[in-house]
Parts: C-alpha cells; structure tokens; sequence
C-alpha cells in the first residue's frame, strides 16, 4: 500500500522504518513517553539558554565548515531564539508558578510557535517549527536527555521532524524522511535537500498506517523497536510514500532514480545560463527569502534579485515591536548581499487579525485572513508600517540602492492612496530628523485579491509595479481555504479563472508601462512558469531551488510556443487540461551546444 504526500526533497530511499523520540507515532497510543527530572533546585533558564545557544553555534559552525552556509543559518537564527528575552521570561515565569521546568520551556516555545503558524503563512508556519526544536533543546538541557538516533541505516517516519534533529543525525544513518506535519519550506526540508536526503512531507494518515504495520515488541519507552522487518520507501519527487514494496514497485522505483538522476545531471549544467527560451526571450529569475539567512542559498542557484522578501519574521514571537534599528540591520543586510544591480523587492509586513502579535492589542476576528490585516493595519494606526518604511529606507541608504517597497492585502484606489501617504510621511519624517534615506522608494502592490485584479488598469497608474501572488489569489478566486486538503481540487493556481484575472493584471500592467511579476507558488512550477510566461510574465519569483528546472525547460521552447499555451489555458476547462497542455512542452529536450539530454 501507499500513502501520498508532498513532494519535500527530491529522490528515492528504501529502508527499514525508524520512529524517532516523541513524533506522535512513536507511542502504541501516540502519546509521547514521560521523561524523567533530575532532583535538585529549578534551573536558572537564562543559563541553559546560553548553553543551547552554544550548542546551536557549534552546530551553525560544523555546516558551514562543510560548505552549506544556508543551513549554518538555520542555526544561527536558533540560537538568538534561544536566548530571547521574550521566551525565557515567560520559561522563569512558568517556573516560578511552580510549572515542572521542561515542561515550561516547552509550553512556553509552543505558545509562540503556536502564533507564529496562526498567520497562516507557509514560510512562517515553517519557523515555528524552529521554535519548537529550540523548545526541546532546552528541555532536553533540564533532563540530561541526548538526541534520539536510529540504530542503523533507516527511513524516518514521525508527525514531525526538527531541524537540529535532521541535521544532528549521522548522515550514513538517515535514508529518507516520511512526515505527517511538515511543509516543503520547512528547515528540516531544506535540510534534507541540502544532504541529498529524499522527503516526503503532509502525509495524512501516515503514524496511523505505521502503527498497523510496523513489526516488532514495543520497547520500554512506549516506541516499536527498529529491528522488526517493516520496509518503506519515499519518493520525495513524486511524494509518495510505499509500504512494505513489492518487487515490481522496487523495479519502478529503481528506473525513477536512475531517470531523476540523469535530468538532475543536466538541469544543474543550465545553472549558469541565463533564463531565456530557444528565441533568445529572457525570463528574470528572482527569489522568494523570508530573511538574511535565505540569502546565500538565492545566490548559489544564480537568482538575478529578490522578488519577494516576507518581513514578517521581525515580527513574531516578541512582546514588543522590533525597533527601527533592527528592522534597518536586517533589511541592509539583504540589500548589500544583492548589490545595486539586482532588485529586491521587500513586502511590508503581512500580519495581524489574530492574537500571534502582543502589541497589536487587535480584537479577535471570526476569519482573521479576511480581516484587518496587513496594509490595512495603517486605517487603524500607521505607526507600524511608517516605522517599516521609514527602516527600509534608512537600509537602502546604507547599501546605495533604490528600495522597492509592496503592499499586501490591496483592495481598492484608496489602499493605493494610503500606500502613498504612509512613504510620504516616512521619508519626510526622516528628512526632517536629517536621518540618512533613499533618494528613491519605488512603490508596489501585491495583486492578490480578485477585486485588484479587476481593476488593475486604474491600479497600474498610480504603483511602481505589480508582484501577482498566485496562492491568495487562487484561494479568493475559487473559495477554497488552500490549507483545507478536502478543497485540492480547487487549489491549482491554473485553473482558468485564476489565468483570466492574471490576464487582466498584465493587459493593465503593459498599458501603464510598468513591470509585473509573479511571486506565487505558480512561479517555481514549471507547468505554471510556461503558461505564465505565455501571458506576458517576464519576472518569475520562486523559491531558488526552482531555477535550475526554469531555466532548462525555457530553453526547450519558443516565445511563440508559450503564447500558443496560454491562449489554450485561458480557453481550457479546468486546471487538469491546462497542465496537461503544459507536460507537452516539458517533455521536450532543449539542443544547447555542450549538454547532454538526459539519458
């Protein structure tokens, strides 16, 4: 039997299953064992928080002394959470109201990293997993308990897997990856891409499938030892997640490998080649960060800017707003890594109508992501974005670059207007405080309402630019919750209802003689990226991992060829013909002197 996910970190593992400590199918009943605490006095938190930040250094230090700098990154951002202030002060409280402390500090992590998924975001929910793994770092510093590890080479099956977890494992012991949470950009998915560890994530039903057929007597911590003889193999291309093989599924198996490895040979061989179709038509290749740590992994895979920086991340998890100082670090550090040359665009902070943000003091709403959120913070009280504008601006000035600021949630000309007036009053205020600015902000929107997209026209005169954000808009469009699994039928950002409106955000875009890009999920798809590009779509803004497959399915077919495809999708029933249409071209070979076609 199988199960299917989605498709985390590409290739295929076959191996015996490994439950790790504390997933939620590591117990007969799937709940984790207790652990045992030491006796003695409570532990002074801010000294085990020191000592968990010293571990995620060394850990930070020992990836990027092994080249992956990007993954160094996760850990360094980890052991600040350590030592928050916000966290630890709530971990003494808990104690001090005579709370067992490693359950404290766990309570503690989770009600943050609890706000922090709330907004709904997949790039933040996936940070809030980082909360929980530092969480479990410092309780395991209160139990003297070590890091669970398989006893030999096997496939990891959990509800969850942390980050230090993926990366803390021997290599040699960890085959591949099977969770039930998870999503692709979640750290311990990057990290498993980075080690070339397959992964599957969002496997519904998977601890429930395991407990039926895992083998083996349950050992004293409540968990299925990992000598019994149940095998699994995932598939962290397709997704899928095989239960106990047969032979004919291993020998089909074996051929995906041996194909995936031959079309991974020649993407990688387009790296340094520029975006552009068999014509000579170039495609801007830019990348989705949600911070400084996301920023050496873009350029390794050659992205030409930013298209989308989600500066959230400054926001969560504190009692307090981030200062403007350390919103402007942040900020410059992004802008002297891409230099004068490559655009970043950084989108004001997506947050609010939801208790996740202390300082907000907003009611509770019944649908907080149909509510006050985001731009429309600043009709209650500008403060919070004035004080964004006025830290991206003193950023840019650092690094000698034109910023370019986007607005999310836009739904109607006076959005645009309040847009406006919020960069008028942030750099007029730093001018009259005689504080360092850009001589130039560039103003954007998001076009992720259908209500933008309707009148994209009247839009297009008075921003800088379009950034379509494919996900929101496809769920507004078919109203369909894209968290709700039960609703994928209604999710593919292909379906021709979501193209019209693109369509629409384009004819307005070109008649005002402003530049547009896609900054969805849609971008990275290559299905997508053709048909996008088919509709006038020039700037592609994906996670970097994407670019490689970009770049060589581009250069397999002409301008005229995707322009043919889009009239097709636009024309087409439903989303299934429209991908269909696609897999056509993206079963072509592009014929560039000195690359091999996969074998």
């Amino acid at each position: 039997m199988h199960l299917i996910g989605i498709a985390a970190a590409p290739g295929i593992a076959v191996g015996p299953i490994w439950r790790p400590r504390g997933s939620t199918s590591a117990s007969a009943n799937g709940t984790p064992a207790a652990r045992a605490i030491p006796a003695g006095p409570p532990p002074d938190p801010g000294e085990l928080a020191a000592a968990a930040a010293r571990q995620l250094q060394l850990l930070a230090q020992h990836l990027r002394d092994a080249g992956r700098t990007e993954e160094a990154g996760v850990f360094d951002a980890q052991a600040l959470m350590a030592t928050d202030p916000t966290l630890i002060d709530d971990w003494r409280r808990r104690i001090e109201a005579h709370e067992e402390p490693a359950a404290a500090i766990r309570a503690a992590a989770s009600a943050v990293a609890t706000a922090i998924a709330a907004l709904g975001d997949e790039l933040l929910a996936a940070r809030s997993a980082d909360v929980r793994d530092v969480g479990e770092r410092l309780a395991r510093l209160v139990t003297g308990e070590q890091p669970d590890t398989p006893s030999r080479p096997s496939i990891a099956i959990a509800d969850d897997l942390s980050p230090s977890a993926t990366a803390e494992i021997p290599p040699s012991l960890l085959l591949g990856i099977a969770l039930e949470a998870g999503s692709r950009t979640a750290h311990a998915a990057i990290l498993a891409r980075s080690l070339g560890i397959p992964c599957v994530v969002g496997v519904a039903g998977l601890g429930s499938t395991v407990d039926r057929i895992a083998d083996g007597p349950l050992d004293r911590d409540g968990r299925r030892s990992d000598s019994g003889s149940a095998t699994v193999a995932v598939d962290g291309t397709t997704g899928e997640v095989y239960f106990r093989p047969t032979a004919d599924e291993l020998a089909m198996l074996r051929e995906r490998a041996r194909a995936a490895a031959a079309r991974d040979d020649v993407t990688r061989a387009f790296r340094d080649r520029p975006c552009e179709t068999s014509d000579g038509w170039r495609i801007t290749l830019l990348a989705n960060i949600g911070g400084p740590a996301d920023v050496d992994r873009a350029l390794a895979a050659r992205a030409e800017g930013v298209g989308l920086f989600r500066t959230e991340f400054l926001f969560m998890g504190h009692q307090t707003e981030p200062t403007e100082r350390e919103q402007a670090d942040a900020y410059r550090r992004v802008f002297e890594a891409f230099g004068r040359e490559r655009q970043v665009v950084v989108r004001l902070a997506d947050i609010g109508g939801d208790k996740g943000i202390p300082y907000l003091s907003l009611p509770t709403e019944a649908n907080p992501f149909l509510g006050v959120r985001a731009l429309r913070l600043a009709y209650r009280d500008r403060a919070l974005l004035v004080t964004q504008i006025r830290a991206i601006s003193t950023a840019a000035a650092a690094g000698g670059v034109v910023p370019r600021v986007m607005a999310p949630m836009v739904a109607a000309l006076s959005d645009v207007e309040l847009l406006d007036e919020l960069v008028d009053e942030a750099q007029s205020g730093l001018a009259a405080a005689g504080r360092p600015r850009a001589d130039r902000l560039i103003a954007g929107i998001m076009v992720e309402i259908p209500s933008a997209a309707l009148i994209a026209g009247t839009l297009a005169h008075r921003v800088g630019f379009f950034s379509i954000g494919t996900n929101d808009l496809t769920q507004y469009v078919m109203a369909a919750d894209r968290t709700n699994a039960s609703l994928a039928s209604f999710q593919d950002a292909l379906h021709p209802a979501v193209l019209r409106c693109i369509a629409m955000v384009v004819d307005g875009a070109a008649a005002a003689g402003i530049p547009v890009a896609v900054c969805g999920e849609l971008a990275g798809d290559p299905a997508g990226a053709l048909v996008l590009a088919g509709l006038g779509i020039r700037e592609l803004s994906a996670d970097a991992g994407a670019f490689d497959a970009l770049r060589y399915h581009f250069a397999s077919v002409t301008r005229s060829e995707l322009t043919e495809l889009a009239q097709r999708a636009l024309a087409a029933p439903d989303a299934a013909t429209v991908r269909s249409a696609a897999e056509v071209l993206l079963q072509r070979t592009p014929r560039v002197p000195g690359v091999l076609a996969p074998a």
